[in-house]
């Protein structure tokens, strides 16, 4: 009789919902053009910077006027994207510096496996903004795709960090200068 209730036990746990979007109040929109590569030159040299800028107002719309500042009560939203250097034909690897080494211009970032970029809320200007430069520090081919694990090839995806039982706001905003596979692809002399 136990292993009939465990197993009727183990079955109704199996099936219980497991749709976090639900359970966190995630709401979703689109707005274009929220996140740019500044300088989207395709050659740059040893030592140069690669710039990664956002900048967008606590009011957004999606056919819609929406304040996002009010909706979510977030003060940061976050993305990621990564940079990789071509080691043969065929293979890639992670470019990772130091935090230090990023030239953190507006906002926040961190540098591991992909960089955490953190667009901070200013109360004064009532925008949201990030500008941070990736050192260039050897030669070679590069390519730089946005969403650490995001399927999307022409956007990049915002997430506020809201406060506990808030809503948190999910912003897909399409970004040029990428090719058809979601890539930014550049060289470093």
């Amino acid at each position: 009789m136990k292993k009939i209730v465990l197993l009727a036990f183990a079955f109704l746990l199996s099936n219980c919902d497991t749709n976090d979007d639900g359970f966190y109040n995630n709401v979703f929109i689109n707005v274009p053009n929220l996140v740019s590569i500044e300088n989207t030159e395709t050659s740059y040299s040893v030592g140069e910077k690669l710039y990664v800028s956002s900048q967008f107002p606590r009011i957004l719309n999606d056919g819609a006027l929406i304040d996002i500042f009010q909706t979510t009560g977030a003060n940061e939203f976050v993305f990621t994207y990564i940079i990789e250097k071509r080691i043969n034909s065929t293979e890639w690897e992670v470019v990772s510096v130091n935090d230090n080494q990023l030239d953190i211009v507006k906002g926040n970032a961190q540098n591991g496996s992909f960089v955490y970029a953190i667009c901070q809320f200013n109360t004064v200007s009532n925008l949201y903004e990030y500008r941070v430069g990736f050192p260039l520090l050897t030669a070679g081919t590069y390519r730089m795709s946005f969403g650490y694990n995001s399927d999307s090839k022409d956007s990049v995806e915002l997430r506020s960090l809201s406060p506990s039982k808030r809503l948190v706001l999910n912003i897909d905003s399409e970004i040029s200068g990428l090719d058809t596979n979601g890539y930014y692809n550049f060289t470093v002399n």
